[in-house]
């Protein structure tokens, strides 16, 4: 069984500093930010770390970092860094998670992927950033989310939102339902991870990651 330490060392060797390299693979976890990311390449589980340089894309359309969502199919052109860390040149999304605003608008997806915005003064309406620099206005005074009533003031600036309801206008949605995925990874993505791992060996590399995510870098040994 691996040690805590040799399972952290494993998930963040292994790229030389200063190589460019390419990786495709999933996006697995993300922070409030989106500019700390865990990618899975199959073979291998990458922290990518993000700047304000770092360009994204789909389908020809520049994005914000922060509409890149967990599960989206992604290629990253990056830099090696210290401990194993990439840095992100260029994110290229093949394929997305979640439906976009036009299909929900249509009715097609009622439901909505993005970050919560800005609340309205003291209200329970809040705007939602979706991808492209686009927002829409979200009713929440009946939202309810896996533990009962989600209040708006529980929210935080870039949670990432799952949310169903009601089109009450072309760019207003009275929501039903608010689930906040933040901090939320796909099963896909944890099955794969998990696989030929000891309980001790996933807690650990589970713990490397968040720490990771949560703004703080590995140490190089």
């Amino acid at each position: 069984m691996r040690s805590p330490i040799a399972v952290a060392t494993l998930l963040l060797a292994g790229v030389a500093h200063g190589d460019v390299l390419e990786i495709e693979g999933t996006l697995c976890r993300a922070n409030r930010s989106a500019d700390r990311l865990i990618v899975d390449a199959g073979a291998k589980r990458h922290p990518v770390a993000l700047s304000g340089s770092t360009r994204v894309a789909f389908e020809g359309l520049r994005l914000a970092r922060e509409d890149l969502r967990p599960g989206d199919r992604i290629v990253v052109l990056a830099e090696g860094g210290p401990a194993g860390v990439l840095q992100g040149l260029r994110i290229d999304i093949q394929a997305r998670a979640g439906p976009g605003l036009l299909d929900a608008i249509l009715g097609v997806r009622p439901r909505l992927i993005g970050r919560f915005g800005v609340r309205e003064a003291q209200t329970e309406f809040f705007t939602l950033h979706l991808p492209g620099d686009e927002f829409v206005r979200v009713d929440a005074k009946a939202a309810y989310g896996p533990h009962g009533r989600v209040w708006v003031s529980t929210l935080k600036m870039g949670d990432l939102l799952e949310i169903d309801g009601e089109w009450v206008k072309e760019r207003e949605i009275r929501a039903s339902s608010i689930h906040v995925i933040t901090d939320d990874e796909p099963g896909s993505c944890r099955k794969r991870a998990r696989e030929d791992e000891a309980k001790e060996d996933t807690a650990a590399r589970e713990a490397a990651e968040q720490r990771f995510l949560d703004g703080h870098d590995p140490v190089e040994e």
